[in-house]
């Protein structure tokens, strides 16, 4: 059960936020549905929802000024339809994500803080503001997904505000960029791993995925083709990095990421599964943020996928854009663009 009303707070002109609250929320979560309510704009994040545990307490939405053509980057239905289904999807992602959590343990990076799972024109994303209790938002326009996330970055940290507990900084919005490290580089080239029949002469994607890594952005790259094998580059040779290594060597953790990647792309389909009366289309990026860093997977199609790994979470901004150059590489190179047809 639930109390469906609108209000008058929030930004922009035409019909207030909507809100809903189940029927156990006191009135003392009022200045936290104010500040759902607050976060919400059409450039942006279109309807957020908070939980515990995985049981619904309050949402807030501007479904209403969201009018959407048949086949648009929305699924259909009147908004009280898309409020309830969105409902579940935040339900759902409490299990499954919760589960993706046990499994990014194995890198030794620390806990999901922050999932953001792209979809076409739109994204939802699954942000912990406190151990047990998280927020689900979605945006569900073209040229809103980035807005999207920022708001749903600053609304965490104005949630762990209000609590009195220090902020984490989901995605490193607003946050300056860690400087580079004072210790030693060396000369040393990224270290490459191919496994599979990938014939001769050396495949382009391995160049692209060295290119891409550094030690101040994305730090692993690597290219998965179920059909032949996997490529990989990365950095975690370089002394800058060492204190990464503290636990779980290198070599150790290359062959954890070739497991958790190929671990992840079963969760995506998964994911696939419980967006799809929702959101139409599949996902074709997935960002994972854990304490210490990110990872960020790409569809491919057929089975194809591309892992970027940063271990750094300073760094985890400029990290998400080096994967992204690392996608558009890929596209434009014969055999790994993605596979329309699904």
């Amino acid at each position: 059960m639930s109390d469906d009303r609108t209000t008058a707070d929030g930004p922009g002109a035409g019909p207030r936020p909507h809100l809903r609250r189940a029927e156990h929320v006191t009135d003392d979560s009022d200045v936290f549905v104010r500040l759902c309510a607050q976060a919400l704009s059409e450039e942006g994040l279109h309807h957020v929802a908070a939980y515990h545990w995985g049981v619904f307490n309050y949402s807030a939405d501007i479904l209403d000024r969201l009018p959407l053509a048949p086949g648009g980057s929305a699924a259909g239905g009147e908004p009280a339809d898309r409020r309830g289904r969105f409902t579940r999807v935040g339900r759902q992602l409490h299990y499954v994500l919760g589960r993706m959590d046990h499994v990014l343990r194995s890198v030794d990076s620390g806990r999901l803080v922050r999932s953001v799972l792209q979809f076409g024109d739109g994204a939802v994303f699954h942000y912990y503001f406190r151990a047990d209790e998280y927020l689900t938002g979605f945006s569900l326009r073209a040229g809103a997904v980035d807005s999207g996330d920022r708001a749903m970055a600053g609304l965490v940290s104005a949630f762990r505000d209000e609590l009195g507990l220090p902020g984490n900084e989901p995605g490193r919005y607003g946050t300056a960029e860690r400087p580079s490290a004072t210790t030693p580089r060396t000369a040393k080239e990224p270290h490459l791993v191919r496994e599979g029949e990938w014939g001769t002469p050396e495949p382009p994607v391995l160049a692209h995925c060295a290119r891409t890594v550094s030690t101040d952005g994305l730090h692993y790259a690597g290219y998965f083709d179920p059909r032949v094998g996997h490529l990989t580059a990365d950095v975690f040779d370089d002394p800058v990095l060492a204190g990464f290594f503290r636990i779980l060597g290198r070599d150790e953790r290359r062959t954890r990421y070739v497991g958790l990647g190929e671990r992840l792309h079963y969760v995506v389909a998964r994911l696939n599964q419980s967006l799809r009366a929702v959101v139409p289309g599949r996902l074709t990026r997935v960002v994972l943020d854990v304490e210490e860093g990110a990872l960020f997977y790409a569809d491919r199609g057929a089975g194809r996928f591309a892992l970027g790994v940063s271990l750094d979470q300073s760094q985890v901004a400029r990290a998400d854009r080096r994967m992204s150059e690392l996608v558009r590489a890929l596209s434009a190179t014969t055999g790994t663009e993605p596979d329309g047809t699904r």
